[in-house]
């Protein structure tokens, strides 16, 4: 089977055009570094590491790439209250994320470019697009100018009588309610010096400079939260797509659904954002992979601690049957190698079938699962040390595209 990715573009499952051994380009959103991530964080860059991890478990070459927001509102409004250097704080929260994301095991990425590293290109990027005629400037700052961009919407699926019932960044300097910024003017605060005057960039096109830096016009996969659909990522295609003429600007995007507890939206506005290092205390970063692989990624999960420590036990249930196997002693002769090879080909072949059903984690982690029973069942049958190593790489390899195993 063919590996199959849900598009959000699309609004459906697609083939993937890219063959093992090809190089997949794959952009994940990162974090605003005002604060510790959360759990809602952690949701979306495990799901992603899983991806990354099974795509390179399939013969890809990954290269994943995610964005330092360093440049935002939200970091300059903390620096003043905090009587520090925006950057500067930016950086402390940045080295924390970096110890978080360690601590999580997520290892893959292999570049994380901040936003404020980036200015020139950023520069580069608004100048092309007021000179293709789809930004304007105005005394307050540079806009997109949605209505030259007829696509705007395709993403989230909204109709031009609804994007104009949005009320996107207040200012009464815009020609339209949905324009969003690509510079704002600052007289105060974090500011660069640009043709539009001092000021900083709007959010959206921190991304794109970052990623059309590195991967170019056209890459393949694009990662984010669901919430970032709009306006985020919607602008992020307008920008690309108006500015290069290439379309389109991301192969495939991939949404993880919200996290909640006690089913309210986590988020640090609502006061009820559980900070990753503060749970990293009472469960391991593997029994918190092994709960998020319990749900698909772009399903919405409600997360408890009941839940929390159930997930915890099923890993240590499987953790214990894989001990058992691993635990038992080669005898020399004829025995259950056989039987062996068979369940090991089964368990391979039924946990690829689901990961390449749009990385359907819960039932890969279901067949991973089973297998260590079976494998726990042989505890006493006759098995040559080739075949019961065989059997362990094969598990350990399964099981480290979660991440679940030491």
């Amino acid at each position: 089977m063919p590996l199959k990715v849900y598009n959000s573009l699309a609004r459906k499952k697609e083939p993937f055009p890219l063959q093992p051994g090809d190089t997949v380009k794959f952009f994940a959103c990162g974090p605003t570094v005002y604060d510790y991530i959360h759990l809602g964080h952690a949701r979306t860059f495990i799901a992603f590491d899983i991806i990354s991890r099974y795509l390179e478990f399939s013969g890809y070459r990954v290269r994943y790439l995610m964005n330092i927001t360093d440049v935002a509102d939200r970091l300059v409004e903390r620096a003043q209250k905090s009587k520090k250097d925006p950057l500067e704080l930016g950086r402390e929260y940045e080295r924390a994320f970096l110890e978080d994301m360690r601590a999580l095991g997520i290892t893959n990425v292999e570049r994380y470019e901040r936003a404020s590293d980036h200015i020139p290109q950023i520069m580069n990027q608004i100048k092309g697009l007021i000179d293709r005629g789809v930004a304007y400037q105005t005394e307050t700052g540079v806009y997109f100018e949605v209505r030259k961009f007829p696509r705007f919407g395709q993403l989230s699926g909204q109709s031009k009588e609804e994007l104009g019932l949005r009320r996107l960044e207040l200012c009464s300097s815009k020609m339209s309610p949905e324009d969003f910024s690509l510079w704002r003017r600052h007289d105060t605060g974090l500011r660069w010096n640009s043709p539009w005057g001092d000021g900083r960039p709007g959010w959206h096109v921190e991304d794109t400079a970052i990623s059309i830096t590195h991967f170019g016009d056209t890459y393949d996969m694009h990662g984010g939260a669901s919430e970032l659909i709009f306006p985020h990522h919607e602008a992020e295609i307008a920008q690309a797509e108006a500015l290069t003429g290439k379309v389109p600007f991301v192969r495939f995007w991939l949404h993880t659904g919200l996290l909640s507890t006690k089913g309210r939206k986590m988020s640090k506005s609502l006061g009820n954002a559980i900070s990753v290092r503060d749970v990293l205390k009472e469960y391991t970063a593997a029994e918190l992979r092994y709960y998020f692989a319990s749900f698909h990624y772009r399903s919405e999960v409600n997360i408890s601690d009941a839940a929390l420590k159930r997930a915890s036990n099923g890993l240590k249930y499987m953790q214990k049957k894989f001990n058992a196997f691993q635990n038992l002693k080669p005898t020399a002769g004829a025995g259950e190698e056989t039987k062996l090879l068979a369940l090991v080909q089964t368990a391979e072949s039924e946990f690829r079938k689901h990961m390449d059903n749009d990385f359907d984690t819960p039932k890969a982690l279901t067949v991973l699962a089973r297998f260590s029973e079976k494998l726990s069942r042989l505890s006493k049958a006759r098995l040559d040390q080739r075949s019961k190593e065989s059997a362990e790489r094969a598990f350990r390899a399964m099981a480290n595209v979660f991440g679940i195993l030491s």
